[in-house]
């Protein structure tokens, strides 16, 4: 007797209705805490509910890492958009940021209002210590995988020189441009003549494509019409541009951005100490959603509730136009030469500005013998465990506290 194997079901040919987009979503935005979104986009997507292919989200995960803003915000939308067009892309979208941006903005709450307490002054002092940890650490990654052979570390070499005698980021970021081009094109392209490939590659290239234009002014006009409300505040429509310059020209996500929002920030604009964004920084991490949803605790402490909504779609909003003018065309993109070694540059710049900054916040947040000793702590167990950070965060955090406290006893007690 010939028994039939079981068959795996292919994806869903059913459409997914908005409700149901915005409810798996306002869950992945409510669990998701930094890598793990990933995870749980692929278990409730792909392998649960079977709403997309393994190759769609592999091709939205490509298509995030190429363009500037936030990478995990541009996946969502990329899947939003291939599920419902515009309607899919948007309800995604806001479903998503809603939980973190609640959250963030109750945090932000406690810390301006309360962080003056010694026993909250003294939580948040642990979180600088943790946060100086984790920035070591991801020094170290992003500079294994951006800094590669001599053409890497000039660039690196260079954008410290920029931070250091100038703090331009626009400059910086248009010479690590301009030097990507001129140390890697050539080599990409020698590389790509001896490859098998290129010959599939071209014709990828002149595949014609379909760019949704009129959606796309659609949204353009959306986008005009918050900016022309924005600007009866002013100081809301300065929150939303400058967020938005930073979400449209920056790459690599969450910790590559951090030495832009702080040279912005604190060092131009002096919306914030230093202090106040190291723990920005920190309450992004432990929050669920992206990391760059520290832009919700800046604008919070510029101008309250407003000011937190006018940062948080300056810095995300990019991503949605992006992710909708490019979802069509995204394999030229991907094997464009001129594209990939103008990456190289900017992630090797990345890495340089992102030792600068990791220096000075260390100098800052580490000022005696217990904090080096746990903020070296945390670069090790971030080195050589997997742990989530999120729990880094919170336990390194408690220790601070809990070590605070007991000296502070011990004091009481031999005076």
């Amino acid at each position: 007797m010939n028994e039939k194997l079981p068959q795996i079901p292919s994806v869903q040919n059913l459409p997914v209705s908005l409700w149901q987009l915005s409810l798996l979503y306002l869950l992945i935005g409510t669990t998701g805490v930094g890598p793990a979104f990933l995870t749980e986009t692929k278990k409730h997507l792909v392998q649960d509910r079977r709403w997309i292919s393994e190759e769609d989200f592999i091709n939205g995960l490509a298509l995030a890492q190429l363009l500037p803003g936030a990478t995990y915000v541009s996946v969502t939308v990329y899947i939003g958009y291939k599920l419902r067009g515009i309607a899919g892309a948007l309800t995604s979208f806001f479903a998503f940021l809603l939980p973190s941006f609640c959250i963030m903005t109750l945090l932000s709450y406690i810390y301006f209002v309360f962080g003056a307490l010694p026993q909250i002054d003294t939580l948040f002092k642990g979180m600088e210590v943790v946060v100086a940890g984790l920035l070591s650490h991801a020094v170290l990654e992003i500079g294994k995988s951006a800094v590669t052979g001599w053409r890497g570390k000039c660039i690196a070499m260079g954008a410290i020189g920029v931070m250091v005698y100038f703090s331009n980021i626009f400059m910086l970021l248009f010479m690590s441009i301009l030097a990507g081009i001129l140390l890697h094109y050539r080599p990409l392209k020698r590389q790509e003549e001896m490859t098998f490939e290129s010959e599939s590659r071209l014709q990828c290239d002149i595949e014609p494509v379909n760019i949704p234009i009129k959606h796309l002014l659609m949204l353009v006009s959306g986008l005009v019409a918050i900016f022309f409300v924005a600007s009866f505040e002013p100081i809301l429509l300065q929150l939303g541009t400058v967020f938005f310059r930073m979400g449209a020209f920056l790459f690599g996500g969450g910790p590559s951005m951090i030495p832009f929002i702080q040279q912005e920030v604190v060092n131009h604009y002096h919306w914030l100490t230093l202090d106040e964004f190291v723990v920005g920084i920190a309450l992004g991490q432990i929050t669920p959603g992206p990391l760059l949803i520290t832009a919700t605790f800046i604008g919070y402490k510029v101008a309250a509730v407003r000011g937190a909504i006018a940062a948080t779609l300056g810095i995300f909003l990019p991503s949605l136009l992006l992710v909708m003018a490019t979802a069509e065309i995204h394999q030229r993109i991907k094997h464009n030469l001129w594209v990939r070694a103008a990456i190289k540059g900017v992630a090797a710049a990345f890495a340089g500005m992102m030792l600068v900054v990791s220096l000075g916040i260390i100098k800052h947040s580490v000022g005696d013998i217990p904090s080096a000793i746990l903020a070296l702590t945390v670069f090790t167990v971030l080195h050589f465990s997997k742990l989530n950070t999120i729990w880094i965060v919170i336990g390194g955090t408690a220790v601070y506290w809990l070590g605070h406290n007991l000296i502070l006893q011990l004091i009481s007690l031999f005076h």
